[in-house]
């Protein structure tokens, strides 16, 4: 319990830093019914479940990502690493303050470390998400808008499988 809450304080920390540093603040969630709360429960959901993406909604995957509609989720393997950075990008219009989603992370095709999310061009990442995610909720809130999510493997040398479903985020009104 005690490793529990020392890497949590580390982990708000971080946030806390990095938000600062880049002139703006990034509050992470890990509980999906918080994260509806703190937006009074204005957000839209991409389900995955077709090919047609919401409108304003798009994506770029330097490697394999893709929407598998079988399963009603997006996929992808990424590279740590790797030279060419293999990432996927996604871009909202209008400019959103809130994203998430419920997260799978290793399985087939690597063995998995953790995802890097980026916003906008800001170089330092604004969370990070554990290999040990397996269908669980990992969002954000900016208090700055923003118009696209980048997600890079973590800081090791392995693959990341992940799959990505019920993706969320808020417009900002």
């Amino acid at each position: 319990m005690r490793k529990l809450f020392f890497l949590g304080l580390t982990l708000a920390l971080f946030v806390s830093f990095s938000g600062t540093a880049m002139g703006f603040t990034v509050i992470i969630y890990t509980d999906k019914t918080e994260w509806e709360e703190a937006l009074a429960g204005l957000y839209l959901t991409e389900d995955f479940n077709d090919l047609l993406l919401n409108s304003g909604v798009s994506y770029v995957s330097s490697e394999s990502g893709h929407i598998n509609v079988n399963f009603g989720y997006y996929q992808d393997v990424l590279m740590s690493g790797s030279e060419n950075e293999p990432m996927t990008i996604w871009t909202f219009t209008p400019q959103i303050i809130a994203w998430g989603g419920t997260w799978t992370l290793g399985g087939p095709g690597g063995s998995g470390n953790s995802l890097l999310i980026y916003i906008d061009d800001i170089d330092q990442p604004v969370g990070i998400i554990s290999n040990n995610y397996d269908g669980d909720f990992w969002g954000f809130i900016s208090d700055t808008p923003f118009t696209s999510v980048s997600i890079l493997g973590g800081n090791v040398s392995n693959q990341q499988s992940y799959q990505l479903d019920d993706m969320v985020y808020c417009p900002d009104e």
